[in-house]
């Protein structure tokens, strides 16, 4: 009887280990059978990434309407003016305050004079689509590039569903092409992610030739030259090259090193490009000017007596509404991920617990390195989204700068759902089953079907502005426009110059003005008071450069009618009798002032359908939805007409 006892008691434990034998025996047949299937996946080239990418963002720019007026007034007229020496002017660029960078402008100012020397624009709508077209093309290869370094040092599953996420965004639908400084700052962060998402190495050298240099020459162009908020983006990658060594052989004080390297190029790469923009910008505003810092001293720092809250304050969920809008499906798995990544490094641990071999906890220890590397490429979107959302003063186009992080986020969510399945599956004794590829990419399919409507929503529903100033009449001047040097010129009419002066006018659609790039030739944009919804303090006209006589001495000049307090300046809007032609919107079911039944005006041309979103219902100005379905549905739809007026007794 003892015996027997004794013989139990000795049995007990090699059952035990064959129970562990065993399920390393699994975990082995499974990590194999991943590690076969991750190589069977297929990832696009990064040229055809490049041209699925293009097909998407060109519609884009020429189909999509202008979201944000900062855009209109902080960019396209300045760039306007520097071009033809006419265009509103804000405050911030203003020599007193000087926030916005001139040198930004430039980039896009020589690209298009550069497409000019071979293209030869004739209208300034040429010159228009020519940049957003240029802007999309750039964007589609760094969102490429991103993709492919994912597949390369990620995962090649998660590599197709981050590009199936960007492709279906509606939010990279607008963001891509915009002449706006988070897109810039968008591009520059994907190159910069895309640098950092090769793990870190002991070999100096080499992780500074692949990784560090250029992730840290990314960022700080995104910073210095584009968005200084972008800097947010970069923490993650200086955090990882601080606390994780990587692989290879053992360095003595490898952390020193990294520091120096980290001090050593970003400092090098701040100064060059900072310095760079100061000397173009101090030479615009005639004085010493370093417009980024300026930007974060108003913003963060209260000057001139200013704050961002000025210019409207929003709840601390905005930012979880408009990524819904923008992102739909995508931006829920995104808020997924990190609660997945921490209940999956759960499982990995208690996995190792039970790991007795060698083999297995070797295995175990490269999974585990693997998902915390994984930690800091999915910090990114969630920094910028907690800092963002902490902040009053929020905008639309602030989140943009991660929207491609906000599709690698989505896409480690659907990647760790099949492990987890299978843990919690294993935990409570249940069969998983497998169709994880499957289900990953109909879920994407469903938000880029989703993600079409809202783009098309966008087009149909607010794209009237650039159709309305289209039924302006055009000017007699012809040639090509005076952007300096065209192949073209040397066998074609140059252009004929006159004194044409028209005036068109906007009051409460102020807003809604796509840019002087939409004005013929010798028109130019005016603020009236009297057809209402004209408050605060609205842009100004940069002094003409036929004028002052050179660009330099307009955007140099100090003027005491801009203020840094939004406040109504009475200069910046005249009579509605002094306006050639006006631009008017009119809602029936708003009781507002308009131009359609005065006799001293006549409609010019067509108006056009735009929607008018107070009195229409929610989902049927989220989402474009046809109208007869949208009344069998029950959703209202409330449409205004955008119309151009001329006065029927025109000015002498």
């Amino acid at each position: 009887m003892a015996r027997q006892r004794h013989n139990a008691k000795h049995q007990k434990p090699s059952v035990k280990h064959e129970r562990v034998e065993r399920r390393e025996h699994k975990l082995e047949l499974k990590a194999r059978k991943h590690a076969e299937s991750e190589a069977s996946h297929y990832v696009p080239s990064l040229s055809v990434l490049f041209r699925f990418l293009a097909l998407v963002r060109v519609s884009g720019a020429l189909l999509s309407p202008i979201q944000d007026c900062d855009e209109v007034y902080n960019y396209w007229e300045p760039l306007h003016f520097l071009q033809f020496g006419a265009g509103k002017q804000t405050w911030e660029y203003s020599p007193q305050y000087s926030l916005r960078s001139y040198a930004y402008l430039h980039i896009y100012d020589v690209l298009i004079r550069s497409m000019h020397l071979v293209i030869g624009f004739r209208t300034k709508t040429q010159v228009f689509y020519a940049l957003r077209v240029c802007l999309a093309l750039m964007s589609a290869l760094c969102e490429a590039v991103f993709v492919r370094s994912v597949a390369q040092h990620v995962d090649r599953r998660m590599a197709n569903y981050v590009w199936l996420g960007v492709f279906g965004m509606a939010g990279m639908f607008h963001a891509a092409h915009a002449v706006l400084p988070t897109s810039f700052a968008m591009c520059l962060c994907m190159l910069g992610s895309a640098a950092a998402m090769a793990p870190p190495v002991s070999d100096v050298k080499r992780h500074m030739r692949n990784r560090a240099v250029p992730a840290i020459g990314a960022f700080a162009l995104a910073v210095c030259a584009g968005w200084p908020y972008a800097g947010l983006v970069a923490v993650p990658f200086v955090l990882e090259e601080m606390l994780v060594k990587g692989s290879g052989a053992s360095t003595r004080n490898w952390r020193a090193q990294r520091l120096a390297m980290l001090v050593v190029v970003g400092v090098g790469a701040t100064a060059i490009v900072l310095g760079a923009m100061a000397v173009v910008d101090s030479w615009y505003y005639g004085r010493p000017v370093v417009a980024a810092w300026n930007q974060v001293a108003y913003n963060v720092l209260g000057q001139h007596n200013g704050s961002s809250t000025l210019y409207g304050t929003e709840s601390w969920y905005f930012y979880l509404k408009n990524g819904l809008l923008n992102a739909n499906i995508v931006m829920i798995l995104a808020l997924c991920a990190l609660p997945m990544w921490i209940l999956y490094y759960v499982a990995l641990k208690q996995t190792s617990r039970t790991t007795a071999s060698v083999a297995g906890e070797r295995a175990m220890r490269q999974l585990l390195d693997g998902h915390f590397l994984l930690l800091f490429r999915l910090l990114p979107f969630y920094l910028v989204l907690v800092v963002f959302s902490l902040q009053a003063h929020k905008e639309e186009r602030f989140l943009s700068i991660v929207y491609p992080h906000l599709s690698f986020c989505a896409s480690a969510a659907l990647s760790m759902a099949s492990p987890l399945r299978a843990w919690v599956c294993a935990q409570l004794g249940r069969r998983s089953r497998g169709g994880q590829s499957r289900a990953g990419f109909l879920v994407l399919a469903g938000a880029a079907c989703v993600g079409m409507l809202r783009m098309t929503a966008l087009v149909k529903y607010y794209g009237a502005p650039v159709r309305a100033f289209m039924e302006l009449p055009t000017s007699n001047i012809t040639g090509l426009l005076p952007l300096g040097p065209s192949i073209k010129g040397l066998r074609t009419e140059q252009p004929l110059h006159n004194d044409l002066d028209r005036v068109v006018c906007m009051g409460g659609a102020w807003y809604w003005f796509p840019s002087s790039y939409w004005l013929p030739r010798g028109y130019h944009l005016q603020f009236v008071r009297e057809l209402g919804g004209v408050d605060g303090h609205l842009p100004g006209d940069f002094v003409p450069a036929k004028a002052s006589g050179s660009v330099q001495k307009s955007t140099s000049v100090e003027r005491p009618d801009f203020n840094a307090r939004n406040e109504w300046e009475p200069s910046h809007a005249i009579e509605l009798s002094q306006c050639d032609y006006a631009v008017d919107i009119e809602y029936p079911m708003r009781e507002e002032p308009g131009l359609a039944r005065s006799s001293e005006w006549q409609q010019v041309g067509m108006c056009h359908s735009v929607l008018d979103p107070v009195n229409t219902s929610v989902l049927a100005r989220m989402v474009y939805v046809p109208h007869m379905l949208a009344w069998m549905a029950g959703q209202r739809q409330e449409w205004g007409q955008m119309c151009v007026y001329e006065r029927r007794n025109p000015i002498a």
